[in-house]
């Protein structure tokens, strides 16, 4: 008797549970009807409110906070997001489907709420780089890479070759928040895109993964393409001091492209540890070379005068002719310098340092040149004569 009384109890409970349930179903549709009306009718408060409100609600709300990332006022758009963040899993694929909207304030939206969901939407995100739409493929992108998550870094290198250059501009900056340098080489071969916004995104992920991508942009300064070895060089000249080492030693390479891009690279840099290596190439074999480490001391400019004068005075004919012309190229600054060598013992050194005075144009020069007039070399004496014509010449009118 007490069995049967107990199983009695049980199904009557089991009952009430269910009339409960069908007393409670429409109350539920009653809300649902009315968060819609408010999501959908109602004034910004009552929006607001509403989105607020729905986060224990479950999955029959997802839809119609879908529809609230589109509303016209930021905050119910934020709303709409932070709601279906908290609902979860059942919200993510409807919300990558969402991505099919151009409208970036409301992907931007989308991306928020998969963020706040964060690690289960990766593999769903992942797979939706498969998507043959270009807008869910784009925006799938950009979730990955805001979520920073390194499961993803093939996938988006393999996006970086995608048929839209929307989600090929996305992928290079996606992989900037990863951050992993295997993304190097990939993102160079990026440097010859046809679109600019996609080769602008690539410079800017390889400065940012620093040294990982510094050799492979060293590498790239000798690019059959014109365009590329520029790109390669801004990117080098933009990573600046923690490429220095590398680039010094790159002046060792035994290609002259290679020795060629990176002193300029250097010159730009401006960087004073580099000057040593830059004044050695001088003696260059190679006479491109030779001209671009010259256009460099000359960038790098008044700390460079010291060794170029050292080597205008003591280097072999062709440093010397180098350090010449980088001094020319200085200018004024290289004066006083100048000046100081006019009574070396060298009638070489004092040809030269007067021809260059000459070439300078400086006024300041111009009684230290006046006494070259009387050397007791005949060829500095002529050369004195020349270049005070020449200063005269760069005098202003009065």
């Amino acid at each position: 008797m007490g069995v049967m009384k107990s199983f009695l109890d049980v199904f009557r409970s089991g009952k009430r549970e269910d009339e409960e349930e069908e007393a409670r179903a429409p109350t539920q549709k009653e809300r649902y009807d009315n968060f819609l009306a408010a999501l959908t009718q109602g004034d910004l408060d009552a929006r607001w409110n509403a989105v607020r409100s729905v986060g224990d609600l479950g999955e029959s709300f997802i839809g119609p906070l879908i529809g609230g990332l589109s509303d016209e006022y930021w905050i119910i758009r934020r709303g709409s997001a932070d709601t279906l963040g908290k609902i979860g899993v059942p919200a993510i694929d409807p919300l990558i489907e969402a991505f099919t909207t151009p409208l970036d304030d409301v992907r931007q939206e989308i991306n928020r709420a998969l963020l706040l969901i964060g690690e289960p939407a990766a593999s769903p995100l992942i797979s939706a780089l498969a998507d043959p739409r270009p807008l869910v493929r784009m925006g799938a992108v950009q979730a990955i890479g805001s979520m920073g998550d390194p499961r993803g870094l093939s996938a988006l290198i393999a996006s970086l070759k995608d048929a839209d250059p929307g989600v090929r501009r996305e992928a290079a900056v996606a992989l900037r928040n990863i951050g992993d340098g295997t993304a190097a080489a990939p993102l160079i071969e990026c440097l010859s895109d046809s679109k600019e916004p996609v080769r602008l995104a690539a410079i800017a992920t390889l400065c940012s993964l620093g040294e990982p991508a510094i050799a492979p942009l060293i590498r790239t300064l000798i690019d059959p393409v014109e365009d590329v070895r520029r790109r390669a060089a801004l990117a080098l000249v933009t990573i600046g001091e923690p490429a220095v080492g590398t680039l010094i030693a790159a002046m060792g390479d035994s290609h002259p492209g290679i020795r060629r891009g990176v002193a300029e690279v250097l010159g730009e840099i401006g960087n004073t540890r580099a000057i040593p290596c830059i004044i050695a190439a001088l003696s260059d074999p190679d006479r491109e070379v030779r001209n671009a480490v010259v256009r460099a001391l000359a960038a790098i400019g008044v700390p460079a005068i010291a060794p170029l004068m050292q080597a205008f005075r003591e280097g072999e004919q062709q440093v010397r002719n180098g350090a010449m012309e980088a001094l020319w190229m200085i200018g004024q600054p290289a004066t006083t310098p100048l000046i100081m060598v006019l009574k070396d013992n060298q009638v070489d050194v004092r040809k030269r340092a007067v021809l260059l005075l000459g070439e300078i144009g400086d006024p300041k020069a111009t009684d230290h040149v006046t006494g070259m007039l009387a050397d007791d070399n005949v060829a500095v004496r002529r050369e004195a004569f020349e270049a005070l014509e020449m200063i005269k010449k760069q005098k202003p009118s009065p």
